[in-house]
């Protein structure tokens, strides 16, 4: 007898042996057990997790001579044939060769007749989504009303090209990816039955190669047999595999810290030379950054699901030694070189100026901690509004002596967590008490609006105020101002300025906006902050009006961004 692949030898021949696809076998064998069998289903998924075989077991199961029975025999003829793929009752048709309206046509001719055997004629059709549009169209009186002994069962790996009129006529049931976890434990048992010894590191490289394929997994072992013998290891993985071995990435990322410019040259000779896919070592490092940042940001669990249990150590202590904010840049940089690589005749070189670059990235430090480190001295407004900057600040080195600092993202608080305060109603205050520090009286009214809502209160700080006259509060803007003259006289916020008004001064003003016809800023002699872009432009301002982070800049040859 000619030899028979894993694959093949293997198969699943009940519902026990789908392995990693409960949530389908245990409905499938619920509905044939409470006798609830609908007469069209349709598997999707990912290559080789299972669907034509768990079509096969279906059928299996409903003609069993036991049957329909959830656990088929697989001794009567009719589990023999259909498992031989002899059944004259079971048609497994390709959706790719048969994709005609003809063939249709043919199938819609033969369903009217009886099962010659078994219970049911079933009609399993691999690759459906193949099907001509004309061929749907044929098919779907036949689907939504069959006869009783017909059954269909479709599979498809790209189920958003099946026609929604055929999606609703069907049960669908989506296939998920294998776990690597499961993919090991049970080829694992699988090589035991074969006696074939491999080690722990060698199914795992095997499992993360299939990408959630058990097929894949088990046709990759067939091949390394072949390769190893009875006895597998990591190393003959790799090399069967083409796969890069994890101690290299390792190494790049501790070349990257120690900027190691001319070791990362030589490592990626090394891969060159050893006949090693440039793309697949750069996404292999890719992969491997993604573990490290998964880890920094608090998910060790996610990010090592899929290595071996005596290997995860060293992935910890590495990602202890990295911010999770650099191995975010790092990550990008990768990204890009990853996309660049795809489109250039130039792989290596793009490869090379990546890992240059890495290495010459900077820790990023955070504002706070650089003013702190200068002595806490951040110009001559070293705190100023504080209830408006709701972001974070960072200072990002992108050279080996080079820092920038990103602007702030200004976000307005939500409504909720600043309450307007109590209007008590009292006498109104006294001319004096307007007629005196008006300046200041402004000034508090500015930051008390701002306290409870940001946006109003950043579109009166543009203002020049002018005055109060019959119970008016008079304030000047400059030209191009319209965004904050309807913000103002907006009827919700002149409630607010009402109340705001009566609680400090005694005294319910209406605003008053006026247009001053000098181009420019506004005539408050502030820059109109309309903007992003005008609100960085003022931060910029204030951190180089202090000395020594100007100093500082200037010894690292920064600048503020």
């Amino acid at each position: 007898m000619s030899y028979l692949v894993l694959a093949r030898k293997w198969r699943p021949q009940n519902f026990e042996q789908l392995i990693g696809q409960q949530h389908v076998t245990t409905t499938l064998r619920n509905a044939i057990k409470s006798k609830r069998i609908a007469h069209a289903y349709l598997f999707s998924g990912a290559r080789g997790v299972g669907k034509t075989s768990a079509a096969r077991v279906l059928a299996k199961a409903l003609n069993c001579a036991e049957g329909p029975t959830e656990t088929p025999c697989n001794k009567c003829p009719s589990c023999v044939e259909i498992t031989g793929s002899r059944s004259i009752d079971v048609l497994e048709i390709d959706g790719a060769s048969n994709r005609g309206i003809d063939e249709i046509r043919d199938l819609r001719e033969n369903v009217k007749y009886t099962p010659t055997q078994g219970k049911y004629k079933i009609y399993i059709i691999d690759e459906v989504h193949m099907l001509t549009k004309e061929a749907f169209n044929a098919l779907l009186k036949t689907l939504e009303e069959p006869p009783a002994h017909a059954i269909f069962i479709f599979a498809t790996t790209e189920i958003h090209k099946v026609p929604i009129t055929i999606l609703s006529r069907c049960q669908r049931f989506d296939f998920r990816k294998v776990e690597v976890s499961v993919v090991v434990d049970y080829v694992k048992r699988m090589l035991e039955g074969e006696e074939v010894q491999a080690t722990d590191d060698c199914l795992y490289l095997v499992a993360q190669k299939s990408e959630g394929s058990m097929r894949d997994a088990i046709s990759l072992l067939d091949q390394l047999i072949s390769y190893g013998g009875q006895k597998l290891t990591a190393e003959d993985a790799r090399q069967v595999l083409g796969l890069v071995d994890e101690a290299l990435f390792f190494k790049t990322v501790d070349m990257i810290r120690s900027r190691d410019q001319a070791g990362l040259l030589e490592l990626v000779e090394q891969v060159s030379s050893g006949g090693y896919d440039l793309q697949e070592f750069a996404l292999g490092l890719l992969g491997h950054f993604r573990k490290l940042m998964v880890i920094a940001a608090g998910q060790p669990g996610i990010a090592l699901s899929d290595v071996p249990a005596d290997a995860r150590d060293r992935y910890l202590k590495q990602a202890g030694g990295i911010q999770g904010r650099d191995l975010l840049r790092m990550v990008r940089v990768l990204v890009e070189t990853e996309t660049t690589m795809k489109r250039s005749n130039q792989s290596r070189l793009v490869l090379e100026a990546a890992c240059l670059r890495l290495s010459d990235l900077d820790e990023t430090v955070k504002i706070e901690e650089l003013i702190n480190g200068l002595g806490g001295d951040s110009g001559p407004e070293s705190n100023p509004r504080p209830a408006q900057n709701s972001g974070r600040d960072e200072v990002k080195p992108t050279g080996l002596k080079s820092a920038a600092v990103a602007p702030p993202s200004v976000r307005q608080p939500p409504a909720a967590v600043y309450a307007a305060p109590p209007v008590r109603e009292e006498a109104k205050a006294s001319p004096a008490v307007l007629n005196g520090d008006f300046e200041s009286l402004w000034k508090d009214l500015v930051s008390s609006i701002k306290n409870r809502n940001m946006l109003l209160g950043t579109c009166l700080e543009a203002a020049r105020p002018v005055g109060i006259s019959d119970g008016r509060l008079a304030v000047i803007y400059g030209v191009n101002s319209k965004f904050f003259t309807d913000s103002l006289e907006n009827k919700t916020n002149q409630t607010m300025l009402d109340e705001e008004t009566f609680r400090l001064w005694g005294q319910k003003l209406k605003l008053s906006c006026q247009v001053s016809q000098e181009p420019g800023p506004a005539a408050g002699g502030q820059p109109a902050r309309a903007s992003l872009k005008d609100e960085t432009e003022r931060r910029k301002n204030q951190a180089m009006g202090s000395a020594k982070i100007k100093g500082f800049l200037d010894q690292v040859e920064g600048e503020v961004l």
